[in-house]
């Protein structure tokens, strides 16, 4: 295999999704979009969710209400955070037909604890971010297989708009090193936009998410969804 990139997308910036899918289709690739609050999404939203689901692409599952994981606990505890924000959030994803297979744990937190009882519930997790990965411990993040507690970290960034962004050095670098190591990688994002804005955020543009996909195509390098890399690609 010449890699494999497993790109993330995080929270409900559904419209935007789906306004970037002539992209993704351009290239024949998949996305792993990791939703929370789907209870609040309107018939749009879902609406558009369906057509990303139908395109190949995977809904996937970040929590009923996206806390704070640490703050949460200390106030309500593992259990709790289990029932209403793990298997309430899953129940009403499953009810509108998405299946809740994968889950990307928000801000990237979680405990031995959180990380054993979500193993029962999905066949992968997304743990760890992809802060404070560099050249000498990037290939600990590239996988052939799920690690501890079913668990994947992110080897690089998928957002190129946001404070601290990688440059395309950087980028070409991960990519070229899954090419070389023969493994997945996952990067993490939020939001598509059409084109660039003045002041904070975290997103790609249409161009850099044509920029990122073109660079993995190039290298030969196949798109996978979360839950494919746990069933083996």
């Amino acid at each position: 295999m010449p890699g494999a990139l497993c790109l993330t997308y995080d929270d409900l910036y559904v419209t935007n999704w789906v306004a970037a899918r002539h992209i993704f289709q351009e290239f024949d690739a998949c996305a792993t979009f990791c939703i929370s609050h789907m209870h609040t999404a309107n018939d749009e939203q879902i609406k558009g969710l369906h057509l990303l689901q139908d395109d190949g692409h995977e809904i996937a599952f970040h929590t009923r209400t996206h806390p704070k994981f640490g703050k949460y606990l200390r106030t309500h505890g593992l259990e709790d955070w289990l029932e209403n924000e793990i298997d309430k959030g899953i129940k009403e994803h499953r009810a509108l037909g998405f299946p809740a297979k994968s889950f990307a744990s928000p801000f990237h937190s979680s405990s031995k604890e959180s990380l054993a009882a979500c193993a029962e519930r999905f066949e992968v997790i997304r743990a760890n971010g992809p802060r404070g990965v560099n050249s000498k411990n990037a290939t600990r993040r590239i996988y052939n297989q799920t690690k501890q507690h079913k668990t994947v970290n992110c080897l690089g960034f998928a957002d190129m708009q946001k404070s601290g962004s990688p440059s395309w050095e950087r980028q070409t670098q991960l990519l070229d090193l899954l090419v070389e190591h023969e493994g997945a990688g996952v990067f993490a994002g939020h939001n598509i936009r059409a084109t660039k804005r003045k002041g904070p955020g975290m997103y790609s543009s249409h161009r850099q998410l044509h920029r990122i996909l073109r660079l993995a195509s190039d290298r030969g390098i196949k798109f996978i969804t979360l839950s494919e890399f746990a069933n083996g690609g």
